[in-house]
């Protein structure tokens, strides 16, 4: 029985140009409401809308193409880069007292746990469509997981894993609640939402018992982390949206990157404090290396390299993103380090702080290359971007590193300028996607 009383509105301050009418009907379980939407940029469908106003979480369009952003990614993707900064923050302190080996594996092991959950995340929220109050304050408890992850780096660093591990457990505890919930659309999407609710909940208890019993269940359990996405979306698929997942790397990249523009502003400071020169020099040569790496990333168009008709595809673009978000996080650590060496807070070797520096800037050159440029780049530009990613790891050896790095960077910048990127063939399948989507 429907009751026909109801309001109508146009939401043109948020621009979907179109009208929304509630009705309210009586079932056996009481009074429900449903939404009916309608618009250019709005599905037409008839929502029911719970007495805990609920809405069911429906798999996206992939080839809808107003698809952008949401408020509560975007503050997400905040919180995430800011652990990542301060666990670049606290390896700078690792480093700059020699201890490269124990630093490097838990920096390492902080990236992962960081890193895993933002992608889970970000792939969640680009395959289904809910903005519901539940679905915020589960996104907000994997904030506030991430944070403690981050407070509990200096322990990690320390050897005791306790507290990241509380975060952590945090994290997946809300996932699997929105991964369960995402399950009951049914169909192929139902199927992958189910199988990442049960693999993240399986391993999450399997990484308690590693903290606390068995410790070499590390690398297996990262292993069987890395493989829920492979079995899921082999067995189902979820609807992920191409521009805007590639979107949202591109977004976390660009603000763990400003990290360094950071540690250039401490530079400056401390070359008017503590009298030190030539630590001007270090302040301009991380912004030109920052934006050389920005240049590099950017250069070819992301959503392209996703192919939506090829399911290793898109992992492929997500795990090799672990090392350029550690790499880009690590610069600017590597800068600090480098500013403490010449500030005479440290004791490291010269070539010691260069490799601190030379690693992290290689290593982002050839992950973004694989990641990105590969499938874009005419033969100079694919021979030259993982010539040049070894050549400056090797130069972090030379005396005066930072400079030779800057300018291998530059060179490979003019590279780029004086060559176009190629069409790839995820190219044309997005067109078809796309043309499918506007046919329905």
């Amino acid at each position: 029985m429907r009751v026909g009383f109801g309001w109508e509105a146009t939401n043109n301050a948020a621009k979907t140009k179109g009208w929304a009418h509630t009705h309210f009907q009586f079932d056996p379980v009481g009074w429900r409401q449903t939404q009916t939407l309608k618009g250019p940029n709005m599905s037409s469908l008839s929502e029911p809308i719970g007495r805990l106003y609920l809405r069911p979480m429906h798999p996206r369009t992939p080839g809808d193409k107003a698809r952008a952003a949401s408020a509560v990614e975007l503050f997400s993707d905040l919180v995430f880069a800011t652990a990542i900064l301060f666990a670049g923050s606290q390896i700078h302190h690792v480093l700059g007292q020699g201890n490269f080996g124990h630093g490097v594996v838990s920096y390492l092991l902080v990236m992962f746990f960081i890193w895993w959950t933002w992608v889970n995340f970000a792939w969640l929220s680009s395959s289904f469509e809910v903005d519901d109050w539940l679905y915020r304050s589960l996104a907000a408890i994997q904030m506030l997981g991430v944070l403690v992850v981050a407070g509990g780096v200096e322990q990690t660093f320390g050897g005791t894993v306790n507290v990241a591990l509380i975060g952590y457990i945090t994290i997946r505890a809300a996932q699997i609640g929105q991964w369960a919930r995402a399950s009951r659309c049914g169909g192929a999407a139902g199927r992958a939402a189910l199988i990442y609710a049960v693999g993240i909940a399986v391993l999450a208890v399997l990484w308690v018992v590693c903290a606390l019993w068995v410790p070499f269940l590390a690398l297996p359990l990262v292993v069987g982390e890395l493989a829920v996405p492979i079995i899921a979306e082999r067995i189902g698929h979820t609807p992920w949206h191409a521009p805007h997942i590639t979107e949202r790397y591109g977004l976390l990249t660009l603000i763990v990157l400003g990290g360094s523009l950071r540690a250039a502003a401490i530079a400056v400071s401390r070359a008017l404090g503590d009298h030190v020169p030539a630590l001007f020099g270090v302040a301009v040569l991380s912004v030109l290396v920052a934006g050389g790496m920005w240049w590099i990333y950017f250069w070819a168009p992301h959503r392209d390299v996703i192919n939506p008709k090829r399911y290793l595809s898109p992992l492929k673009y997500g795990y090799l993103h672990y090392f350029i978000f550690a790499a880009a996080g690590a610069f600017a650590a590597a800068v600090e380090v480098i500013i403490d060496l010449l500030a005479h807070d440290n004791y490291l070797m010269e070539h010691q702080a260069g490799l601190t520096l030379s690693i992290p800037v290689g290593v982002f050159v050839v992950a973004a290359w694989l990641a990105v440029l590969r499938e874009h780049a005419p033969l100079p530009v694919s021979i030259s971007l993982p010539a040049a990613g070894v050549l400056i790891v090797l130069e972090g050896f030379l005396p005066f590193p930072f400079i030779f790095i800057a300018l291998t960077v530059v060179m490979l910048v003019t590279l780029l300028v004086l060559y176009q990127p190629v069409p790839s063939r995820a190219t044309e399948d997005h067109k078809s996607v796309e043309d499918t989507a506007d046919v329905s």
